[in-house]
């Protein structure tokens, strides 16, 4: 009987600290930019929404397909970033809001690694959006957020359909690729928060461009 309650007790405790671990997924993104010339500005956004549970996302093993990151990486005054596109991103929530920008020549694609962490607290997910945009910051979507890619953390089991994945027609750019590390499946999902989000991480950033969904 001693035997049987060690064990499940044993059993309970590595469930419990299981629990509590932030497990990070992995997703390819990749992005058709051959009917794109000259720089053109990368950018991300992240946004803490409720401020009980931390997040992270790591951005690496970018890819041009042709063309090069040209750098330097500008963070727009916010906190929680570091990195660039030569090395790798990191985007957490230790601020209100973290922005990452940086300029790039495209070539025939852009490839990328997205790792994130999933906590949610049950009220607001944290989101996380990316952009690709003009040198004057002019961003590319059909979408009225403005941004490619969103993405929120809700806690859900993760997916290529968690993502909301947009176009951009006057661009002629399809709507990004996202997939699980060694497939080739993606289904895209509207609907996002990012939309209110987005208006505040450009209100943060004290910018007056039609960047970040802000307008």
């Amino acid at each position: 009987m001693k035997t049987i309650v060690k064990c499940t007790v044993s059993f309970a405790l590595f469930f419990l600290i299981a629990a509590g671990q932030a497990k990070a997924d992995d997703f390819d993104v990749t992005l058709n930019t051959s009917a794109l010339t000259g720089p053109q500005i990368l950018a991300f956004g992240f946004v803490d929404g409720d401020a009980s549970v931390n997040n992270s996302v790591t951005l690496s093993n970018f890819a041009f397909s042709g063309g090069n990151a040209v750098g330097p990486a500008d963070y727009m005054g916010t906190t929680g970033v570091s990195g660039d596109l030569g090395s790798a991103v990191m985007l957490n929530d230790s601020g209100f809001t973290a922005l990452f920008t940086e300029t790039f020549n495209p070539g025939a694609s852009l490839s990328f690694l997205l790792s994130t962490t999933n906590s949610f607290a049950g009220t607001t997910p944290d989101a996380l959006a990316m952009y690709v945009c003009d040198t004057s910051l002019n961003c590319y979507s059909d979408d009225p957020s403005t941004a490619m890619l969103q993405l929120d953390l809700t806690g859900n089991p993760l997916s290529p359909s968690s993502f909301t994945l947009s176009g951009a027609t006057d661009q002629g750019l399809p709507a990004p690729v996202v997939t699980i590390p060694g497939t080739t499946m993606t289904t895209p999902e509207p609907g996002t928060i990012f939309l209110v989000g987005s208006s505040m991480l450009l209100a943060a950033a004290g910018r007056r461009k039609r960047f970040l969904g802000f307008r």
